[in-house]
Formats: C-alpha cells, sequence, structure tokens
C-alpha cells in the first residue's frame, strides 16, 4: 500500500448518529470524538474489521484521506486491510496492454485489500478516494490468519465481486442517459443520501461506457427529464423517480 501522508490516528469510530456520507467538517467533529471499541460504530454489524476484533490481532487505526489521494495501488504489496467508514473511493484497474480504468465507486463498510488476508499480497486494483474519506485500517497479520478472519474476508471477497458485477452490468443499459444515471444512483446507494458529488467527466465516463462528450448531454437530459436537479457545487440531487436499475442476467 502506498502510505498515506495524512496523520495516524488511534481508532475513534463514527458517532452512531452520524451518516455514512460526510462532509469535510463532519469528518472532523467525527475525529474528536473517542470511541475505545468498535462496538459504538454505526457500521460494526458489517464491518470486516469489527466483527473480527477479537480474532485478528494488531491495534486499529482510522485514518482521514482527501480526495484524490491513493489508498491502494495496483500490483503493489498491501500491508494493511482498509475499511471505508465515511466517503466515497473509485476503484480502477487495468488489464495487460489496457489503461487504467474506473470499475466502481464504494462507500461505507467496503473492505479493500482483502486478498491480502488470503495470501495474495499484490492488490487488485488502484483505489482512489474520490471526496474526503475516512478508513480504518489494520495489518495483515505476519504469521497465519485466524480461521475467523479468513472466513470472513472470504465473504468480503465474494461481497464484492457482487458489487463489481452489479457495475458491469451498468454497462450493458440501453441509452447513455440511463447509465449516468445508474452511475449516480448507486453512487446515492453507498452514501445513504439522495444528493450525490458529480464525478469529473472522464471518470463518470469510464463508469457509464459512454464518452465524455456524452456525459454532459446525458446529465442535461435527466435534469430535464426531472430526473435529477442541480444541487450545490459539483453535486447533483436524485429524485423520487423510479431508478433505472442494472442486474446481472442470471446463468
Amino acid at each position: 500500500m502506498t502510505p498515506m501522508d495524512t496523520r495516524h490516528r488511534r481508532f475513534t469510530p463514527p458517532h452512531p448518529k452520524l451518516p455514512g456520507g460526510m462532509s469535510r467538517s463532519a469528518v472532523g467533529i467525527v475525529d474528536r470524538l473517542a470511541t475505545p471499541m468498535c462496538d459504538g460504530c454505526i457500521h460494526a454489524a458489517r464491518c470486516l474489521i469489527a466483527r473480527t476484533q477479537t480474532a485478528w490481532p494488531g491495534e486499529v487505526e482510522a485514518r482521514r484521506v482527501t480526495s484524490g489521494q491513493t489508498l491502494l495501488r495496483q500490483g503493489e504489496p498491501v500491508t494493511h486491510v482498509l475499511v471505508v467508514q465515511i466517503g466515497l473511493v473509485t476503484l480502477s484497474r487495468h488489464g495487460d496492454g489496457n489503461p487504467m480504468r474506473a470499475v466502481a465507486i464504494v462507500g461505507p463498510v467496503q473492505a479493500l485489500g482483502v486478498r491480502a488476508l488470503a495470501g495474495h499480497a499484490p492488490a487488485a486494483v488502484d483505489a482512489t478516494a474520490l471526496t474526503d474519506a475516512r478508513v480504518c485500517q489494520r495489518p495483515v497479520p505476519r504469521e497465519g490468519v485466524p480461521p475467523a478472519v479468513l472466513s470472513a474476508s472470504l465473504d468480503e471477497c465474494t461481497r464484492l465481486a457482487e458489487t463489481l458485477s452489479d457495475w458491469a452490468a451498468i454497462g450493458r443499459l440501453p441509452t447513455a442517459s440511463e447509465r449516468v444515471e445508474a452511475v449516480l444512483r448507486r453512487m446515492a446507494q453507498c452514501t445513504g443520501s439522495v444528493e450525490v458529488p458529480l464525478p469529473e467527466r472522464t471518470l463518470l465516463a469510464e463508469l457509464a461506457a459512454c464518452a465524455p462528450e456524452t456525459v454532459s448531454r446525458a446529465v442535461g437530459m435527466l435534469v430535464r427529464q426531472g430526473r435529477l436537479r442541480r444541487g450545490g457545487p459539483r453535486r447533483v440531487q436524485l429524485t423520487a423517480a423510479a431508478p433505472v436499475t442494472a442486474r446481472t442476467p442470471p446463468p
């Protein structure tokens, strides 16, 4: 994992009443709270680190990261498993001879670098903070992974595979506007908020499988149709209109 140049802090989980998608000021509030155990975190029931805290040796650290900061880099060793607590993270990947492309955006409770627990040390994707974020991390055990941790990590790998499959299915929707809307609604699912940051055109185009210039037209069309509203700077609000869904077809 590429070292992050932000402050290391002892584990201080989010306040139970604060939602997953937070602003910069909210992140500052969380940093000042002091809760000694994962049990006080609203994500504890689903968080890999919290669920395995008694079986997994090593101290938990919480870190604040800024938008654009790299958390994992494809092909580089993973020394810590990360769990997103606040904010959004872009996952990108390149194949042999192919350029790096965004494949998904993930949010709170998503574990990253989990393959390292199964002996696959290099990161499989680039993970970059799309927004200011907060992550919890725990070192990969040096000698033997406890069975309870290994079992939980396999569940996380399955969940991530399902998430990536759902993101890939967006590319099979028939129109660019449907694909752009599906991307934004998946982001809203991650944060639990109807208002989401509007990604840069290039990133949104990669996720929606269309050209960058098409993204602007698609967003404009969704606004005119009442499916989106302009929010704050570089933010949009999704309306209550029935969402366009992208599902992986059955085998």
